[in-house]
């Protein structure tokens, strides 16, 4: 993708948009989704850590290839105890950012359950894989992200919501591959 077809700015109720998708943010507890989602839409960083109870929201317009996407981000809990309520609002997703941290190899190994519920609500829906925490020392190596990734056929990139590495990569993939299921979609709805 070429970085002048991509563009983010602050969503306002106002500016009009091609699109309005749900994209869910998922994955254990403390690997750093909020942390992402809030670098993201408000393009900054807290070293505070309060854990997520239930759901947060955060809105944000990417334009890719002259379309703009307004974002709907549903950052979810990451602790067991919520996973039967929190499933809920997997309904309706159209993306989804499975994140882990590269710092702690459990998270990694967790990533298939919840590509399972996922699954099992949204059907098959556009999915990135993130190793978070780039900037940590690293417990997880890119090629142990990179191979499963690949045996789960999805892009996979690595990041740090600290210091900001790939997460506008991360958010203009998935939009594009939203707007080309959105586009295949609506083509068969004629």
């Amino acid at each position: 993708m070429n970085p002048q077809t991509m563009d983010t700015e602050e969503s306002n109720p106002l500016t009009p948009y091609d699109y309005r998708v749900k994209i869910i943010v998922i994955g254990d507890a403390a690997v750093g989704k909020t942390s992402i989602a809030v670098r993201f839409t408000k393009g900054f960083f807290s070293p505070s850590y309060i854990a997520t109870l239930g759901v947060n929201f955060f809105v944000q317009n990417i334009t890719v290839n002259d379309k703009v996407l307004r974002c709907q981000l549903w950052d979810t809990a990451g602790q067991e105890r919520f996973g039967p309520v929190l499933e809920k609002y997997y309904v309706g997703a159209k993306g989804a950012v499975v994140v882990f941290d590269k710092s702690v190899p459990q998270t990694l190994a967790n990533v298939r359950g919840w590509l399972d519920r996922v699954k099992s609500i949204c059907g098959i829906i556009p999915t990135i894989l993130v190793g978070n925490k780039a900037d940590l020392k690293e417990a997880v190596t890119s090629s142990q992200g990179e191979g499963l990734a690949e045996m789960l056929q999805l892009p996979y990139l690595e990041t740090s919501a600290k210091t900001g590495m790939n997460i506008m990569r991360v958010f203009s993939l998935l939009a594009l591959e939203v707007i080309k299921s959105l586009e295949r979609s609506e083509q068969y709805d004629l």
